[in-house]
């Protein structure tokens, strides 16, 4: 079941632990059979919030994802390293990016062809053209997940 887990509190203490992540912020919430008066209402509350919070919460589309900055990242724009190999001893910047499929694509500018500004300037550029080529669709693999996020496009939620 998505985003729903049964876990034990106590000896004879069972409870339905609904955890959801969305754009950074974290949904939990635990539904406690003894409180509800059994499993079944338990999870049956457990599902109804977590349909809500679903309906209610914007998603994460592919473009976005792709476009986040990660904490590893020393260049300040995502998707863009510097790369020194044998090949290029004063090195180059790269704009890579990651497709649907799993294919990756990638643009070097070289550092002895360009200068260092002039090579970070075009892997930049670059990055923001491979950018386009991501489909904007909700970056989600749960068909329950998916099902909410049509919903809400379809009420003009984005």
């Amino acid at each position: 079941m998505y985003a729903i887990n049964r876990l034990k509190a106590a000896k004879s203490a069972w409870y339905w632990a609904v955890h959801i992540r969305r754009r950074g912020k974290v949904y939990f919430r635990r539904f406690y059979d003894l409180k509800l008066g059994g499993a079944r209402k338990a999870l049956a509350a457990a599902v109804q919030w977590r349909d809500g919070v679903l309906a209610n919460t914007r998603v994460l589309t592919f473009r976005e994802f792709h476009a986040r900055r990660r904490s590893n990242n020393t260049s300040g724009v995502p998707g863009v390293h510097f790369v020194k190999g044998v090949r290029q001893p004063l090195g180059s910047w790269q704009a890579k990016i990651r497709l649907a499929g799993g294919r990756k694509v990638h643009r070097s500018f070289s550092v002895r062809k360009f200068g260092s500004r002039q090579a970070f300037r075009l892997a930049v550029a670059a990055r923001e053209r491979l950018l386009e080529l991501v489909a904007d669709r909700p970056f989600l693999y749960s068909r329950t997940a998916k099902r909410f996020a049509a919903m809400s496009r379809a009420r003009g939620q984005t």
